[in-house]
């Protein structure tokens, strides 16, 4: 992607607060302060990221959601219902999981 040239900078004030608000929100975002200003002037609302233990939860959710898939693909294509047991041994680590996040 090619450099974008800006050769304006408008000054804009902060108090010390909004100033180390702004940082903070920067920051959560993974931004510089100054394409964080930018991108929220021009409409954007960037998003938090997630940290480390909240990426591997949603993983596990991911993984989880995958094997309850493939059972019920599996359940389709046979015209039965897969085993028991599978089903609520994968319920059972969702409920796990569920419980670290919240």
């Amino acid at each position: 992607m090619p450099q974008v040239r800006r050769p304006h900078a408008p000054k804009v004030r902060f108090s010390d607060d909004e100033l180390a608000a702004l940082r903070e929100r920067a920051r959560e975002c993974g931004r510089p302060v100054a394409r964080y200003v930018r991108e929220t002037a021009l409409g954007s609302v960037p998003k938090p990221r997630r940290h480390g233990a909240e990426q591997e939860l949603v993983r596990h959710l991911a993984r989880i959601g995958n094997n309850l898939n493939q059972l019920a693909r599996e359940a389709n294509a046979a015209a039965r219902f897969p085993v028991e047991q599978r089903i609520e041994a994968l319920l059972a680590e969702l409920h796990a999981i569920i419980g670290r996040i919240g």
